[in-house]
C-alpha cells in the first residue's frame, strides 16, 4: 500500500503550513518521514541545500508534537520539558536547561504548573506542555500532527490563536496537520489539501475556499456541508 504518492511540496522559512485530510490520506506518514521515523521508497528531502533523507531522526533538529500528548506520566512538568534537553550530545548547562525551561513556560502561561505531575494536568494543559517540550529545543522545523483533536472545542478555539502568536513570536516554520477546516482556513498561511497521499491542491486558504480545483476539494471545504448538483454544460 502506498500511503503518499508523487508528492513534493516546499514550506517557507517562514510561515504556518496546513496540511488538510480525511483520516489515512497520508497526513501523518508526512510528517513521520519528515521527522526520519519513517524512511521513503523512493524521491529525497531537503533542509536547504542539505540532503536529509538518510539523516538519523535525532540530527533532523525537527520538533514533533503527537494529539496524544505523549507525556511521562509520573514526571513533573519541568521533567518533561527539561527532558529534550538532556538528551545524548546535547551538551547543555544546567543553568541553560533551566533558563530554556522557563522561558518556554513563560510563553505558553504554564510557570505555575512547573512542579505538578503529569497526570494532575487538564487536556489543555497536557497540550501547552507537550508544545513547550517542543519548543525548548529550539528546532528549525515544528510539526503537529493534529494537536488539538482530543480538547473540547473552546480550547482548541484558544489554541489555534496561540498557536499562530506562538509561530510568528519564534519565526520558525511549523507544518500542521489537521481533518478540521475551520482549524485550516483560520490558522493557515498556506494550505495542502491531501487526499489518498496526493496533494490534490494548495494556496492560500482564501485561494483554496473560493476556488477549489474538484469536488473532493470543496467537500473538505464545506462548512455546513455543500451540495453537489448534476449538470450538463451546453
Amino acid at each position: 500500500m502506498t500511503a503518499l504518492q508523487d508528492l513534493s511540496l516546499d514550506v517557507h522559512p517562514d510561515e504556518l503550513l496546513v496540511v488538510l485530510g480525511p483520516t489515512g490520506a497520508g497526513k501523518t506518514t508526512l510528517l513521520r518521514t519528515i521527522a526520519g521515523l519513517e524512511h521513503p521508497d523512493e524521491g529525497t528531502l531537503y533542509r536547504g541545500d542539505q540532503d536529509i533523507t538518510r539523516i538519523p531522526p535525532a540530527d533532523r533538529n525537527v520538533s514533533l508534537v503527537f494529539q496524544n500528548f505523549s507525556l511521562y506520566p509520573d514526571w513533573t512538568v519541568l521533567e518533561n520539558l527539561a527532558f529534550p534537553l538532556k538528551a545524548p550530545g546535547r551538551n547543555l548547562s544546567a543553568d541553560e536547561i533551566r533558563s530554556r525551561i522557563d522561558w518556554a513556560a513563560d510563553i505558553l502561561k504554564i510557570t505555575s504548573l512547573l512542579d505538578r505531575p503529569a497526570t494532575r494536568l487538564s487536556g489543555g494543559e497536557m497540550q501547552r506542555v507537550a508544545i513547550g517540550r517542543a519548543i525548548v529545543r529550539r528546532p528549525r522545523l515544528f510539526l503537529l500532527d493534529e494537536p488539538l483533536t482530543n480538547l473540547d472545542a473552546k480550547l482548541r478555539e484558544a489554541l489555534r490563536v496561540e498557536l499562530v502568536t506562538l509561530r510568528r513570536e519564534l519565526k520558525t516554520p511549523m507544518i500542521f496537520v489537521t481533518h478540521d477546516q475551520m482549524e485550516a482556513m483560520s490558522m493557515g498561511d498556506r494550505v495542502i489539501v491531501l487526499h489518498e497521499g496526493t496533494i490534490l491542491q494548495e494556496g492560500t486558504p482564501e485561494e483554496i475556499y473560493t476556488h477549489p480545483v474538484s469536488p473532493t476539494v470543496a467537500r473538505q471545504l464545506g462548512y455546513p456541508p455543500i451540495n453537489l448538483i448534476s449538470a450538463t454544460a451546453q
